[in-house]
């Protein structure tokens, strides 16, 4: 289970970075060549109960959250009661938590799930719930780190020193890093070890890049997202 967790804050950290669009946190059993609509979905709920423990759902919320996040939070808690053998594995008191969130009226459910993320934060389900609890929030910090990394570089006419710190954290990641494009991977370790008066001009050069299209159809999409996020804030 440790392992799951080191390899999903990785790609978590990665999911919010323009370079690891499109790349997955875990990779799912081969299926056959013909399957129905319900063992597709049945698949798609194992994945979601397993992940990180299935806390990944729940411990990515705050008390204001919006009302989507708590309905992903009550899916997930479902896809984990339906998975009998897993569940079971859970302190009961996380057991009976997350079913209440399952069970939860709608307007309940960004309470109950914040109330799952506290009392994995702070103990209450055991150490080992909460040692996954903390490695969890602090992928979660660090994503928001990068994003907001992402979305200042994108807005600056000097964006190399914040794309520099994105390509240092996707470096640190060697697994994840080797499945992005090749020609971005050159580009990223230019840029990490680039001389503080290359900077600009490296980053520049990735930020065209992705946005024209150099690096695929998936990081562009990242970028152009990110370029538009970047014209739309306000000016500080």
């Amino acid at each position: 289970m440790r392992a799951r967790i080191g390899v999903g804050a990785a790609a978590v950290l990665a999911a919010g970075a323009m370079a690891a669009a499109g790349v997955g946190a875990a990779s799912a059993s081969p299926s056959p060549t013909s399957v129905s609509a319900t063992s597709t979905t049945a698949s798609s709920d194992v994945k979601a109960a397993k992940g990180a423990g299935g806390l990944k759902a729940f411990l990515t919320l705050n008390a204001d959250s919006p009302q989507a996040a708590g309905d992903r939070a009550a899916e997930a808690a479902a896809a984990l009661v339906n998975h009998p053998k897993l569940f079971a594995k859970l302190p009961a008191a996380l057991q009976a938590d997350v079913t209440a969130l399952k069970d939860a009226a709608p307007a309940d459910r960004v309470k109950d799930a914040y109330k799952i993320k506290t009392t994995a934060l702070s103990g209450g389900y055991g150490a080992e719930i909460q040692k996954r609890a903390e490695a969890l929030e602090k992928a979660a910090t660090g994503l928001a780190g990068l994003r907001q990394e992402l979305r200042t570089a994108f807005g600056s006419d000097n964006p190399g020193a914040g794309l520099q710190k994105v390509a240092d954290q996707l470096i640190n990641h060697p697994k994840l890093f080797a499945k992005l494009p090749a020609n971005l991977q050159a580009d990223l370790t230019a840029l990490k070890n680039a001389a503080p008066a290359d900077l600009d001009a490296q980053a520049n050069k990735i930020k065209d890049t992705a946005i024209n299209g150099g690096y695929g159809a998936k990081v562009q999409k990242m970028a152009q997202a990110l370029e538009k996020k970047a014209a739309a804030a306000p000016a500080t």
